[in-house]
């Protein structure tokens, strides 16, 4: 349900030690609570948060109509509507072209079926008050790291195959993408900082997840040229996406560990490792879809400096005005891709 604004409300007096304030009665049905109900209360940074205390009360069910000619647009739209937290998309007019557009998106939206009647209707069934956002992110991190791996075999053995899974495995990401999405919408409410953190690591790992897919798109198209012709080249590249994944892995790792030390080597770590990208290529500039490459790979790195920039945030938060922020120093690029597995 949306947020619904009352209006300015007065801190009244409630006996000698409490206070209060009111809230429209209306609320209550909504909410499903009633005089006497236990709610939870909490205070964040500059605001109060007040939340019945089980959130499996009944929601208002919430439904959209869209309407498109394409198929590719309509697709499109019922994304939207998913990431939006509808849980109905009513299709007006042209079921032919309704499932058509239904056919492209349903495998990257969880919970998402098509419904046939006299109108074609998507009922969306996703429980987002007890999905857990650290579950779709570790989640994503495993998928990403096993697209690494399959793009890092590819360079030592040229086998299409690995390009065409990561293709495939590009889709379950998108879906934990849609799925984490559609749950902060759902319940920013909770912790509004927290979740606009959230939203921006889900979309960080979405976004790296698409500079492997079109790097494979654009090997593929090369198959069999001078990327894979050179051994020079394979292994030029099979150290890049090595090193990335490793960054990568590192970045999320000080997200979930909140590792201030980390997060900061890191963010210290990104532009020099943009640079050693961009001269090791030299040897093979001549070669088609490098530049791509390297683009890609240096996008993917950009990407996960913002997971360590959310990462160094909820640290410093967490600490607040309790204890003195300790900033590790700088280190060298040689020094940062040595560190043990244990951070892996």
């Amino acid at each position: 349900m949306r947020p619904v604004f009352a209006g300015v409300r007065k801190v009244i007096r409630i006996g000698e030690r409490s206070v209060g304030i009111t809230i429209p009665k209306e609320w209550l049905s909504i909410l499903g609570i009633d005089l006497g109900s236990s709610v939870e209360i909490a205070l964040g940074p500059g605001y109060l948060l007040v939340k019945p205390l089980s959130t499996a009360y009944a929601r208002k069910m919430q439904a959209i109509k869209i309407k498109h000619d394409d198929p590719e647009v309509l697709s499109r739209l019922i994304i939207a509507s998913y990431i939006e937290g509808f849980d109905t998309v009513v299709v007006e007019d042209g079921k032919d072209i309704a499932r058509v557009a239904f056919q492209k998106t349903s495998m990257r939206l969880p919970g998402a079926i098509a419904l046939e009647g006299p109108t074609y209707r998507i009922k969306i069934s996703v429980d987002e008050f007890n999905t857990d956002l650290n579950d779709v992110i570790n989640s994503m991190k495993s998928i990403l790291l096993m697209m690494f791996d399959l793009i890092i075999d590819y360079f030592g053995s040229g086998d299409k195959h690995k390009l065409e899974e990561i293709l495939r495995l590009d889709d379950d990401l998108d879906r934990l993408h849609f799925l984490g999405i559609r749950t902060i919408k759902r319940t920013a409410f909770r912790d509004p900082s927290q979740a606009i953190d959230s939203s921006i690591v889900i979309k960080s790992l979405e976004h790296i997840g698409d500079t492997l897919d079109r790097a494979s798109n654009t090997l593929i198209k090369i198959a069999g040229d001078t990327i894979i012709s050179k051994d020079i080249c394979r292994s030029i590249f099979k150290d890049i996406f090595s090193k990335v994944s490793s960054y990568i892995s590192k970045a999320i790792n000080a997200l979930t560990s909140q590792n201030l030390a980390l997060s900061m080597k890191v963010l210290i770590g990104r532009e020099e490792l943009a640079k050693e990208i961009m001269s090791s290529v030299t040897p093979c500039l001549d070669a088609p879809g490098v530049l791509g490459l390297v683009h890609e790979a240096i996008v993917a790195v950009y990407e996960a400096a913002e997971i360590a920039e959310v990462a160094t945030n909820r640290v410093l938060l967490s600490i607040g005005k309790t204890e003195p922020v300790v900033v590790p120093k700088p280190e060298t690029a040689e020094e940062f891709h040595e560190e043990s597995e244990e951070t892996q």
